[in-house]
C-alpha cells in the first residue's frame, strides 16, 4: 500500500515550549489513522502542520509524495480539512454556503448528494445561524468533503454530535476509506471512536510519539483472564483457588472470573469437567484500547 503521509523527525516549538518533538510517522493510502493523547499531547499541532496552518520548526512532511512546503497548492487541492470550529456565513443558507465554497475551490459539486451524505438534506435551505452545534459540525464535514478529497484531516470531527449522529458519521468515514480509498487522519479523546474507525492508533504524550499499533492487534483476546459460566460456582471457586496455575478467582454476577498464570484455557476447562462441573461458557476478556492507552501512558 502506497504511503500518503510521511512525517520525518518533525518538531514544532513555540519559543521554549515544545509542542511536537521529532515526530516520525506514516499513513498509508486508504488508511484511517487515529491520534490519541491527553490535552497538550501535540495532536492538534500535528494536524495543523499536516494541513499547512502551522509551519514545522524542523523536520520534513511529504503528502502524496510531494514536499508539503514546496508543493502545498497541489496538495491542498486534494485535501479536506476540519480543524477547530468551522466558520460559515451565518446569514446564508446551508446550501448557499457550500455553493460559495465550491466556487472558490473551482470545483463542481452535487450539493444535495453531499448534504444527504452527512445527514443534512432536510436543512438545505435553513440559515446557518439557526443550526445547532452538532448540525454546524456536520456542515463542517460536508465542507471538508466538498472537493472529493483523497485525504481528510479531522480534529475532533464528532464534537457536539449526539450518540446516533456520531455513529452515522463514523460509518460514513469508514465507507470513504474502504470504498473510495480516502486516507483519514483524525484526533479524538473518545476511545470508542478510535476502536470503531481506525486501522492504526498513534499515541502522543507531551509532544512525543510513545506508541503506534494496529487497532486489531490491540483489541485481541486476553486468554489469561476469563469468565466461566459453570454450575456450583462456589465449589468451583474454592477448588480453583488451590491450583498452582491459577493466579486469582472471584465470583461476580454468578460467574467465575479467573486469572491464569499462563494463557491455557484448555487446562482450566479440563480440570472443571474432570471434577464433575458442567460448563456452559468460557469467555476470554477482550483487551480494550483504554487498557493499552493506560499501559503505555504509565510506562
Amino acid at each position: 500500500m502506497a504511503v500518503c503521509i510521511s512525517l520525518n523527525k518533525v518538531s514544532k516549538c513555540y519559543g521554549s515550549a515544545v509542542a511536537v518533538s521529532g515526530l516520525t510517522l506514516e499513513a498509508k493510502r486508504g488508511e484511517v489513522l487515529g491520534l490519541l493523547g491527553p490535552n497538550g499531547a501535540g495532536k492538534s499541532t500535528t494536524l495543523h502542520m499536516l494541513c499547512g496552518l502551522v509551519r514545522p520548526t524542523s523536520g520534513a512532511i511529504s503528502i502524496f509524495g510531494k514536499d508539503l512546503r514546496s508543493g502545498f497548492v497541489a496538495i491542498a487541492s486534494r485535501m479536506g480539512v476540519l480543524v477547530e470550529r468551522p466558520a460559515f456565513h451565518d446569514y446564508l443558507s446551508v446550501r448557499r454556503n457550500l455553493l460559495i465554497q465550491a466556487r472558490l475551490a473551482r470545483h463542481s459539486v452535487n450539493v444535495e448528494r453531499l448534504l444527504n451524505l452527512v445527514g443534512m438534506a432536510r436543512l438545505s435551505h435553513a440559515k446557518v445561524r439557526s443550526l445547532s452545534q452538532g448540525q454546524r459540525q456536520r456542515l463542517g464535514l460536508a465542507q471538508a468533503m466538498l472537493t472529493e478529497p483523497e485525504l481528510l484531516i479531522l480534529d475532533e470531527p464528532t464534537s457536539g454530535l449526539d450518540v446516533e449522529s456520531t455513529e452515522e458519521v463514523l460509518r460514513m468515514l469508514r465507507r470513504l476509506a474502504d470504498d473510495a480509498g480516502v486516507t483519514i487522519v483524525f484526533s479524538s479523546h473518545l476511545m470508542h471512536e478510535v476502536e470503531v474507525l481506525c486501522d492504526r492508533v498513534a499515541i502522543l504524550n507531551e509532544g512525543d510519539l510513545i506508541a503506534c499499533e494496529k487497532t486489531d492487534d490491540l483489541l485481541s483476546f486476553d486468554l489469561t483472564r476469563v469468565e466461566v459460566l459453570v454450575d456450583g460456582v462456589e465449589g468451583a471457586s474454592k477448588r480453583l483457588k488451590d491450583q498452582p496455575w491459577v493466579s486469582s478467582v472471584s465470583i461476580k454476577g454468578g460467574r467465575l472470573h479467573v486469572t491464569l498464570k499462563e494463557p491455557n484455557t484448555h487446562q482450566l476447562i479440563h480440570y472443571l469437567v474432570t471434577a464433575g462441573y458442567q460448563i456452559s461458557g468460557v469467555l476470554p476478556r477482550r483487551r480494550t484500547l483504554k487498557d493499552y492507552f493506560l499501559k503505555v501512558m504509565n510506562r
